[in-house]
Parts: C-alpha cells; sequence; structure tokens
C-alpha cells in the first residue's frame, strides 16, 4: 500500500495529527505526510499519481468548515506564526487532479466544544474528494483541540493512530 497524507495546519495541532495517521499507515505500507503548502510548491504537486492506493486529506475547522484565505490571515493576525503559511486544503482541492479509481478519507482538527455544532473541515473535504471521484473508505472524523492555540486533548493522537491503522486495513 501507498499512501499519501496531505495537511494543512495553522498551530501545530493537525500536523500532529497527520503525522499519528501517517505513522499508523507505514507499518502497512510507504508513506508520504506532507504539509499542502509544501505540496503546491512542488511540481506536479496538484497531481495525485496512480500509484497513491490511499489518499488522507486534513485540516482545521474555521468558522464551521474549511479555511480560507481571511481566516488564515486572521489566525495569523491574532495568535502570530502559523505552520501552513501559503494556501490551505481548500485552494490544493480546487486544482488537484486525482487518479479514477483512489481511496481516500478526511479530517480534520476542531475545539473540543465544538462536538454538537454542524459544521467541521473534514466533512467538506470528504465532499470535495468525492465530488472529484474518489472513493471515500472511512467518515470524515475529527480530532478535538483544547481551543485555537490550546493544543490536543488528551487521547486524540492514540486516536489518530488507531483510525489510520483501521485506514490501512479498508486496503488490504
Amino acid at each position: 500500500m501507498r499512501a499519501l497524507v496531505v495537511y494543512e495546519s495553522m498551530f501545530g495541532s493537525t500536523r500532529t495529527i497527520a503525522e499519528a495517521i501517517g505513522d499508523a499507515l507505514a507499518q502497512r505500507g510507504t508513506v508520504r505526510v506532507v504539509e499542502v503548502g509544501t505540496l503546491m510548491a512542488e511540481p506536479g504537486g496538484d497531481v495525485v499519481t496512480h500509484d497513491v492506493d490511499l489518499l488522507v486529506v486534513g485540516g482545521p475547522t474555521h468558522t464551521f468548515g474549511m479555511s480560507r484565505p481571511s481566516t488564515r490571515a486572521e489566525a495569523v493576525r491574532r495568535h502570530g506564526a502559523v505552520v501552513s503559511t501559503s494556501g490551505g486544503v481548500r485552494e490544493w482541492l480546487n486544482n488537484v487532479r486525482l487518479p479514477g479509481a483512489i481511496s481516500a478519507a478526511a479530517f480534520d482538527t476542531r475545539v473540543g466544544t465544538m462536538r454538537l455544532a454542524g459544521g467541521a473541515a473534514a466533512k467538506g473535504i470528504d465532499k470535495w474528494l468525492s465530488r472529484l471521484g474518489a472513493s471515500m473508505v472511512s467518515p470524515p472524523t475529527s480530532f478535538m483541540v483544547a481551543g485555537v492555540t490550546g493544543g490536543l486533548l488528551d487521547g486524540q493522537v492514540d486516536k489518530a493512530r488507531e483510525w489510520g491503522a483501521k485506514l490501512a486495513l479498508t486496503l488490504t
């Protein structure tokens, strides 16, 4: 199995989750975990090649959905330096080309008190990947943070590893 994990992260929590998912997937195959701005800057970064069996995409929830340039700018204004500085998952998905048959999954990070709220970045990512022709192998999944810059709640990294292991099993 070959997997590609693409993430956008503001303050590091989404990156930590992406890395934990990648660690779990690596138990079953080859994995590349890459920040979306880095990927977009690479030649061919807007094309997922046919040798990728599983695409996992995640980002932080901003105002009940995927981040936008305005919400990322506001995060910088209010909280300082961020991990993803040159575009986000929304922009990448708007330009990416996927192979005809690819399995995919979507995740996000969001404030723990938002559990009952209707919006989540993972839902938007899931819908977008589906529209691009991906076969979704898991419902959109959220990982909780203590606050905008508060870090992950206890148990979320373990949850991410478990989810990554389940994703790997869907391809074997």
